[in-house]
């Protein structure tokens, strides 16, 4: 068997044939200008076994043609990533810097691109992570685009410089880092979400009117939620199971419900009516802190920060709300600020990118939204001394003929009370404006502007009727704690909202708009509420407290001050069931006016009509009033 390909095929052959026979095949890769009698005798023989001579090989006579450097033949090293130009050429790059082949050609020798993951591709995996993708990019409705700023140039060199392009469509949809759908948590059925929202768009709806009742409940129909839609309805649910009293049916109505007449806005559990009508016991609503914290576990599975969306801003805006709720100033603070931060980040703040959209019901509710924090801003900014980001800026809501044409005159009225406290007010009430500022024909001119501000609230909801005439009169203390701190009021003034007793007015109006009212109307609008009537309460025992006299005040059928003031306390003490840390906060300002002390175990609590207040009053006003 002769033969040079199969392995054995040298045993035929003698030594020196084989050397023959592999030396001629190796001169056929030398270059042709080198001739063969120019070479060493070394040279004749395998380079591999007389590696010795390369020496001699690399430096040619004089005469000889320049041609590349002969090197030994060995096994190329493996080299993790080639450079960006050799990548781009598609040839070997032996991974220098500079490799041999841009030192050659005068290259730019660069390694900036990083490097994919190799291996094969799951066809299977990748059909279907394109058709999730896919379906939640038609179900997305809440991806605002993004208008580019400045011209072509000034564009194009951002882009460069980026390293990534902004998009002018609507934001793609987000995932989880497992590159799966988000699971929600099993301790939230849908019976409970649907519950919740349906108590939302019943009670607080037509007092923050942001969210679409269509594709909420076309959310909750669909098998799987994606991670932002979760955590929407999770902080929305946050803020209605601290009011678990609007939930329908009502707990209360429940025979197997026993709920204390005095429980406050924790965030402990409550108890709900059963998911089915063929369930044979009630199921707990989680708490407020459960689902704050599914909010932030779903927020997790979707970049917010990098991929806005108008979604984003409601999530913050109820988790603001749950946290207000619940007391907590500082995480309150947060949330608020960043739902305006993702605002102007999609730039919902300017009139420019509502022209743009092409959804029209996505450009309804985003300017909702901006005029609800605008007036929430406002709102916390003057309760808490913060300073304002949202300026009017855009057009009002339009009214038109829809299913929220009777709510959207309503959201009008309230915009047009908050107006009216721009920078320069909020600069001057926290401390920081001039002094010029704060006349008293601005500050009584601001007072009239408040007193005609809502001529046709009577024609609004009841809802809407509590939370406008309500923060009407809180507005009016705020003007009046003004013209105290900058002692511009007088007892002999000619107008009444300049005088040093003008709470006694606001406070006896407030008490007749809760009487007319139902108890459901402020119920509906959570603590919001009862921190201003809590205001209004604390100016109005400032007064007593300056003005003694006001104590014995009334008399016979007349109510006096103090009537006004206990009612107060009663408002505080039985709304929402009643508010602890208000209640103690308040009933220490009573006994500071009375100069005695309201019993230690609470009467206030206890207050249920004007009688029995009345009575309390007169029984500490004998105390309190020194005989002559």
């Amino acid at each position: 068997m002769i033969g040079g390909g199969h392995p054995t095929a040298k045993a035929f052959f003698t030594h020196h044939q084989f050397i023959a026979r592999h030396t001629t095949t190796r001169r056929q890769w030398q270059p042709p200008s080198l001739a063969h009698h120019q070479l060493p005798p070394a040279a004749r023989a395998p380079v591999r076994q007389f590696i010795h001579v390369l020496p001699q090989l690399q430096h040619p006579p004089a005469n000889i043609p320049a041609w590349p450097t002969m090197q030994a033949r060995r096994k190329p090293h493996k080299v993790k990533q080639a450079c960006d130009a050799c990548h781009g050429r598609k040839v070997r790059c032996d991974g220098a810097r500079p490799c041999a082949g841009c030192e050659g050609l005068s290259l730019a020798c660069t390694y900036l691109a990083v490097p994919k993951k190799t291996g094969p591709k799951n066809g299977r995996r990748v059909a279907r992570t394109q058709a999730v993708l896919r379906s939640a990019t038609e179900r997305r409705p809440y991806a605002v685009p993004v208008p580019l700023r400045g011209s072509a140039a000034e564009v194009g060199a951002e882009l460069s410089s980026n390293g990534r392009d902004v998009a002018s469509t609507p934001s793609p949809p987000r995932s989880d880092h497992r590159g799966s759908t988000f699971r929600p948590s099993k301790e939230v059925s849908r019976g409970v979400m649907k519950r919740c929202m349906d108590a939302f768009f019943t009670h607080k709806y037509p007092i923050t009117p942001i969210l679409d009742r269509k594709l909420i409940e076309e959310a909750l129909a669909r098998p799987v939620l994606g991670a932002d839609e979760y955590a929407l309805i999770m902080a929305c649910c946050a803020v209605i199971v601290l009011s678990p009293e609007i939930i329908v049916p009502s707990v209360a109505e429940l025979p197997w419900s026993s709920p204390s007449p005095t429980s406050s806005t924790s965030s402990t559990s409550t108890t709900s009516p059963p998911s089915d009508a063929g369930d044979a016991a009630p199921t707990a609503l989680p708490s407020a802190d459960h689902f704050l914290a599914e909010v932030s576990r779903a927020r997790l599975s979707c970049n917010h920060v990098t991929n806005p969306s108008l979604i984003d801003v409601q999530t913050s805006f109820f988790l603001f709300a749950a946290h207000f709720c619940m007391g907590r100033g500082n995480p309150a603070w947060f949330h608020l600020r960043e739902a305006m931060t993702i605002l102007q980040v999609l730039r919902l703040h300017e009139e420019s990118t509502y022209e743009t959209m092409t959804d029209p019901s996505l450009a309804i509710f985003a300017r909702r939204v901006f005029w609800v924090l605008f007036v929430t801003e406002r709102a916390y900014a003057l309760q808490r001394h913060r300073p304002l980001t949202l300026q009017n800026t855009i057009a009002l809501p339009a009214l038109d003929d829809g299913p929220d044409c009777q709510i959207l005159p309503g959201l009008l009225d309230l915009i047009a009370l908050f107006q009216n406290f721009d920078s320069d007010f909020v600069s001057i009430w926290n401390l920081s404006g001039t002094v010029a500022a704060a006349s008293p024909s601005y500050l009584a001119r601001l007072q009239r502007v408040l007193a005609f501000a809502l001529p046709r609230v009577a024609d609004r909801a009841s809802m809407q009727q509590a939370d406008l005439l309500i923060s009407q009169q809180w507005l009016k203390v705020i003007v009046w704690q003004l013209c105290v701190t900058k002692t511009l009021l007088s007892n002999s003034s000619s107008e009444d909202s300049m005088s040093l007793c003008y709470p006694v007015t606001i406070a006896r109006d407030v008490v007749g708009i809760a009487h007319k009212l139902p108890s459901q109307a402020l119920e509906a609008n959570g603590v919001g509420i009862l921190e201003k009537v809590f205001d209004i309460a604390c100016s109005l025992a400032d007064v007593i407290a300056l003005r003694p006299a006001l104590i014995a005040a009334g008399g016979g059928m007349e109510v006096g001050p103090v009537d006004h003031l206990l009612e107060l306390v009663r408002i505080v003490g039985t709304v929402l069931g009643g508010s602890s840390r208000h209640l103690r906060l308040l009933n220490e300002k009573v006994r500071e006016c009375f100069h005695t002390g309201i019993p230690p175990d609470g009467r206030v609590l206890a207050l249920e009509n004007a009688e029995t207040a009345r009575r309390v009053y007169e029984e500490v006003s004998q105390r309190s009033v020194p005989e002559t």
